[in-house]
């Protein structure tokens, strides 16, 4: 069984005094019906790469939630798994932010964008079907390929010619904008998409 890290969303909780990880388990539960092992990643561990080193996972998920640069010490531990996953040439697959997360690492520009919070869009690409599909979508921020980091491919886009899934040219890594996780049911088209990603690095 493949062991899957998995970045979380972090939160600071007023009156409490506390600062929380979260992950959507149904994006757990979908990696564990893919026949995965998830670990979730902790954002404030002290040495992130040597964390990293010791947990040795297979390939590494950057889930969506919090705007790069309004959880600083989740910014680190996913910089941080980046630099392990270049080290150790594992595939890296980025949901919404984890794709923005793809785009920032390589010196992108992120920008505002509207009609992309709780909507459905219909994108094209070499990553869709040829007539297209319908995909969920949960951001506030997107980026066109104007605005796109070195060494990345735009995969498919919305009709505004905001990108919604790209790829790295040499490392293994896929971004894409939607959850397949918030679908019921989950798509078979994501199914496979992250299943044959997350096994063998490649595009179905």
């Amino acid at each position: 069984m493949k062991r899957v890290a998995i970045s979380q969303r972090q939160d600071a909780i007023e009156g409490r005094n506390e600062v929380r990880d979260s992950l959507d388990t149904r994006m757990a539960e979908l990696l564990w019906q893919l026949g995965f092992l998830p670990m979730p990643l902790p954002n404030t561990i002290a040495n992130p790469e040597a964390y990293l080193d010791k947990l040795a996972p297979d390939a590494i998920v950057l889930s969506g939630g919090n705007d790069i640069g309004s959880a600083t010490h989740r910014d680190a531990l996913e910089k941080a798994a980046l630099d392990h996953a270049i080290h150790h040439n594992i595939p890296v697959l980025g949901i919404c932010r984890g794709l923005q997360m793809f785009n920032h690492y390589q010196g992108g520009r992120l920008r505002s964008v509207a009609d992309h919070i709780g909507n459905v869009h219909w994108v094209t690409g070499p990553l869709t079907p040829k007539s297209g599909r319908w995909v969920n979508s949960y951001h506030g921020q997107g980026l066109t390929v104007d605005d796109l980091g070195y060494d990345l491919k735009a995969l498919a886009w919305a009709n505004d010619g905001t990108i919604e899934a790209l790829c790295h040219y040499q490392r293994p890594w896929l971004g894409i904008m939607w959850h397949p996780e918030r679908d019921s049911p989950i798509a078979d088209a994501d199914r496979h998409l992250i299943n044959t990603f997350l096994t063998q690095g490649t595009l179905p």
